[in-house]
């Protein structure tokens, strides 16, 4: 006797797409009044995030002017941005020359201080270096840039005593060729302010006494502990900071905008201190729209290679 069986015919993606489309509004439906109560934040999120940087990329293409007014132009301010070699590309190797010791400055000094202070037998020494690590956090960023810049004053500037001290002759620190690199290297000294030491503390904190105990007890030195234990267990802080660093060294032009005006000559001008003057110096909107968008275009593809390396060497762990 023959048994027939009967095939079910293959969903068409047309159908599975509805599928899916009809199980997404069940859900934001059961959802409903959570959503609501999230709405003004995805609107102000959109409006005041979002649009402006889709603006700049769209604006970008165009001979936009401060005034309003705006004609397209295709990718002429790319053109004209990359066959700039007087100013834009000098800018982005002063951003390397400044960004990278700064980088690695902000990720190894809090991180030796945090040993230190982690590995402290008093629980009450610990509570005090922790709140002195805090305290310049109270003090504004620009506040902070203006006293600096006070202290490279090279005729009253504490630096400028110091080198007297030593025979040598006053030197306007920011805005001679020689130092003003340097110098804005050295700014934030000792480089232990704000919350990098305390969030590499809590880290430490998390990783298990007992890992520690067993390393010791099999004849792992203090250094061995750090290399071994501590930095694979504390490699997610290490990550953000490298990303977070990336970002925000790639955008800053603080410095720039209050003592240097990105002198002597061009020698301190970084992309985004060109791209402001080119905005609101030379009200050319769409040639710094063009800035921006490569500035953006660079943080997201260090951002991913970031992640990318990350997740690699967890694997690899």
């Amino acid at each position: 006797m023959n048994e027939y069986y009967m095939i079910a015919p293959k969903e068409k993606g047309s159908q599975k797409f509805a599928k899916g489309v009809k199980s997404v509004c069940k859900k934001l439906y059961a959802s409903k009044k959570a959503y609501l109560f999230l709405l003004p934040l995805f609107f102000f999120l959109l409006t005041f995030s979002y649009f402006p940087a889709i603006s700049g990329i769209y604006h970008s293409f165009f001979d936009w002017k401060d005034s309003g007014e705006a004609t397209f132009i295709g990718i002429e301010n790319y053109k004209e941005l990359f066959s700039d070699a007087v100013v834009f590309w000098p800018s982005c190797i002063t951003l390397l020359k400044i960004m990278l010791p700064k980088l690695i400055i902000n990720i190894v000094v809090p991180f030796v201080v945090a040993e230190m202070i982690f590995n402290l037998k008093s629980d009450k020494a610990k509570s005090n270096y922790r709140l002195w690590i805090l305290i310049p956090m109270v003090a504004p960023g620009v506040v902070t840039t203006l006293i600096w810049d006070y202290i490279y004053d090279p005729n009253f500037g504490a630096i400028t005593a110091i080198w007297k001290l030593f025979g040598g002759e006053p030197i306007d620190w920011l805005n001679d060729t020689r130092t003003a690199i340097p110098a804005i290297i050295f700014m934030g000294f000792p480089w232990i302010g704000g919350t990098n030491v305390l969030i590499y503390i809590s880290g430490l904190n998390s990783i298990s006494a007992e890992a520690r105990e067993s390393a010791r007890l099999d004849g792992a030195g203090t250094f061995r502990i750090i290399f071994s234990i501590d930095l694979p267990m504390i490699f997610g802080q290490v990550k953000f900071f490298l990303i977070n660093g990336l970002i925000s060294g790639i955008q800053d032009y603080s410095v720039q905008f209050l003592l240097t005006n990105g002198g002597p000559g061009y020698d301190t001008m970084v992309p985004g201190y060109y791209m402001y003057q080119a905005a609101f110096q030379s009200g050319r909107m769409g040639y710094a729209s063009a800035i921006g968008t490569f500035l953006f275009v660079i943080i997201m593809g260090l951002t991913l290679i970031s992640f990318r390396l990350g997740k690699k060497k967890e694997v690899d762990a």
